[in-house]
């Protein structure tokens, strides 16, 4: 029988290698290594198939041997750059593309590669770089418009990226993943219907594509389709059962349905597939009347409130009535002539209460969790200081040194205050007041309602108030605000400080 020579052996091998016979290919790369240990082709090639089969470990070493081998081989250092990637090591991964591309700039694909892992990185202006160098090499690629695009739209540039996915489905009207980013693109930019369209072909092509159906489920939620926006959500569930924020995003439309228990089914679920997850557990709880959650995690409010920043004002005075500012201005007067006050405002959000209050403050000093609030705060200028952060250092970096301490629509985030009425006593001056809100329970102490808001007794919070050192001045039970057509009675109160 004739003895192939290496290199019939290395034609064999690849013909099993691009056929899918990633063992058979295996055994020949290993036979000719074993014969040539410096095979450089073998070494690449048998690092390729390692990387391919979860073997990045092996896969570099192999590699890196044939580097040192023959340096001026592109194709290795591509190879590397890839399981360096898989193995999560961005920066070494970025050196072996960038070595790749160096040595073949007119490689596209290494160019799309190196542009991949620098938009993992967030380093968005390279990625741009390097997808726009595919393009120029490649024009007609659809991968390389809809990265771009993606990098363009990472980079807050919605309009270009919205061209770049057009390209990518004009030069690829089949692929379901450039409709997609379309899609994404349209939504972010308030082009909802442009969206929806847009990501009703994606499904139409790929009605597996269940991040698709996520997208297209919060264009309806906007719209207020809810029955649209749930059946979204169930196949995003149906279709991707192990991922846990499927079954989230399902529960939240869930709870808007009134199906309570399938709600608390699908949080459970998710909580099961992602358990370290403290804003779900919340909002379970909520749903659930779990009284194990004392306070609402900050993450929580953070996202809830940077997403209403824009519209916050607008929705909570004109939509939901609210008028707490105006109301403990009003305590707050009956109960002092002072006009050069310090004020420390607690979750000052955009600056609702310190409009009313900025008259009679001598310093005004805001602090609350969202960063959007903020800004829009900052916009009145009415704010000595803004701080983004939690109330509790807020309270206790400073001593006795607030006249007034607002927490107007604040304590509903905050069940337990045993930690926070003493810290607001030591944080008044002696003659201080605290002035705030909260939302009015019947029963004994605080209670998560299934609006995932916290209410509190009247008793619980007198009795707080009293062995923290404060006396009541006043206490008003008032409409706070509607919800769902409903007033939502609370109190409006003024504590002292003798």
């Amino acid at each position: 029988m004739t003895q192939l020579s290496t290199e019939q052996l290395i034609r064999t091998a690849i013909e099993h290698h691009r056929a899918g016979r990633s063992a058979e290919a295996a055994g020949i790369y290993r036979q000719v290594l074993a014969q040539q240990p410096k095979h450089v082709d073998a070494l690449c090639l048998l690092g390729m198939i390692a990387k391919q089969e979860g073997r990045p470990d092996e896969a570099i070493d192999l590699l890196q041997r044939a580097i040192a081998i023959d340096p001026r081989k592109a194709d290795a250092y591509r190879s590397l750059g890839d399981a360096q990637r898989s193995r999560g090591k961005p920066d070494q991964a970025v050196a072996a593309y960038t070595k790749a591309v160096e040595l073949r700039p007119d490689w596209a694909e290494a160019h799309g590669a190196l542009g991949d892992v620098f938009r993992d990185q967030g380093k968005f202006d390279r990625a741009v770089d390097e997808y726009n160098a595919v393009i120029r090499l490649k024009p007609g690629l659809p991968a390389g418009y809809l990265n771009l695009g993606r990098a363009l739209q990472s980079q807050g540039k919605i309009n270009e990226a919205i061209s770049a996915y057009q390209k990518s489905t004009q030069l690829n009207p089949g692929w379901a993943d450039a409709f997609e980013g379309l899609g994404n693109g349209l939504m972010e930019a308030g082009r909802l219907e442009e969206a929806a369209t847009a990501l009703t072909k994606a499904l139409a092509i790929k009605p597996e594509l269940f991040t698709a159906d996520w997208s297209l489920g919060k264009i309806f939620v906007a719209k207020g389709r809810e029955n649209d926006a749930l059946a979204c959500f169930q196949r995003a569930a149906k279709l991707n059962p192990n991922n846990a924020h499927a079954h989230f995003f399902l529960a939240c439309r869930l709870v808007k349905a009134a199906r309570t228990d399938e709600a608390i089914a699908e949080y459970r679920e998710a909580l099961r597939l992602k358990p370290d997850s403290p804003d779900w557990q919340y909002q379970l709880a909520a749903v659930s009347g779990d009284r194990s959650i004392k306070t609402a995690p900050a993450q929580y409010v953070r996202n809830l409130f940077d997403f209403y920043a824009p519209k916050f004002d607008k929705h909570l005075v004109d939509k939901l009535k609210y008028k707490t500012p105006k109301l403990l201005l009003q305590q707050v007067l009956e109960a002092t002539q002072r006009r050069d006050m310090d004020v420390l405002d607690l979750g000052c959000g955009t600056g609702l209460c310190g409009v009313e209050f900025r008259s009679y403050a001598r310093r005004m000093v805001g602090v609350d969790l969202s960063p959007a609030m903020l800004k829009v705060a900052e916009s009145r200028k009415i704010y000595d200081q803004l701080t983004v952060g939690d109330l509790m250092p807020a309270l206790l970096s400073q001593g006795d040194g607030y006249d007034l301490i607002l927490a107007g629509d604040v304590l509903v985030y905050m069940g337990d205050l045993s930690e926070f009425m003493p810290a607001v006593a030591k944080a008044l001056r002696n003659g201080g007041m605290l002035a705030c809100s909260i939302e009015d329970y019947d029963g004994a102490g605080f209670f998560l309602h299934p609006e995932e808001r916290f209410a509190h007794s009247i008793k619980y919070f007198r009795d707080l108030t009293t062995a923290s050192g404060l006396k009541e001045i006043s206490a008003n039970k008032v409409i706070l605000r509607r919800n769902k057509q409903i007033d939502v009675f609370g109190w409006t109160l003024v504590f002292g400080k003798p």
